[in-house]
């Protein structure tokens, strides 16, 4: 049975003078490592550079407690696609501040950076707040979901690259999961948000 996890870094704001560029090679050489498979962070200009970490191993409700710093799903990478979790109160906040068609860039230990534009959001509530097996409602037209089919509706595209936090609503820091859906950026299919 697949289970989505329980969840909500810190933002780090763009430079003040809007010199997106800059700060991006400057994160990318604080983040290198010279491993070509090892994903290191994300940059997305203007809201959010954190470092990426992996879940240990046998461990797939872990999530960084730590500021500028995103999870990467396990589970999300055994069907291929990337998924980057992080809390609500820390890096996950800035994941609502998301946008279709809003680019943004994975970069790896080696220095390559890929270039990812947002496609879909998509909002449920957990019927279980706490319960990463609970069952969830769809907010946009109502329909209810087992976890296994919000994993595979969310996660099991290959190529794909998922942000999820959950969605606070009251007290409730774990009312409803939230999860931002990105594809790689082609300039013949997007139009890039300013």
């Amino acid at each position: 049975m697949t289970f989505i996890p329980v969840n909500g870094v810190q933002a780090l704001m763009g430079h003040p003078h809007g010199d997106s560029l800059l700060l991006l090679d400057a994160f990318v050489s604080q983040i290198r490592n010279g491993q070509s498979t090892d994903l290191r962070g994300i940059y997305i200009p203007e809201i959010l550079a954190a470092r990426v970490v992996q879940q240990p191993i046998g461990n797939n409700e872990f999530v960084s407690p730590r500021q500028n710093v995103v999870t990467q799903f396990e589970l999300a990478s055994r069907v291929e696609s990337t998924g980057l979790l992080a809390h609500n109160y820390l890096a996950g906040e800035s994941f609502s501040l998301l946008k279709e068609g809003q680019k943004f860039y994975l970069i790896y230990g080696d220095g390559q950076v890929q270039t990812f534009v947002v496609t879909e959001i998509l909002r449920y509530q957990a019927l279980e707040p706490t319960n990463p097996w609970s069952e969830f409602r769809d907010l946009e037209n109502g329909d209810f979901l087992t976890a296994s089919a919000v994993f595979s509706k969310v996660y099991d595209k290959p190529g794909r690259v998922i942000f999820q936090t959950c969605i606070t609503i009251g007290s409730n820091i774990s009312w409803g999961r939230l999860f931002v859906i990105a594809e790689p950026y082609s300039q013949n299919h997007y139009t890039e948000i300013e």
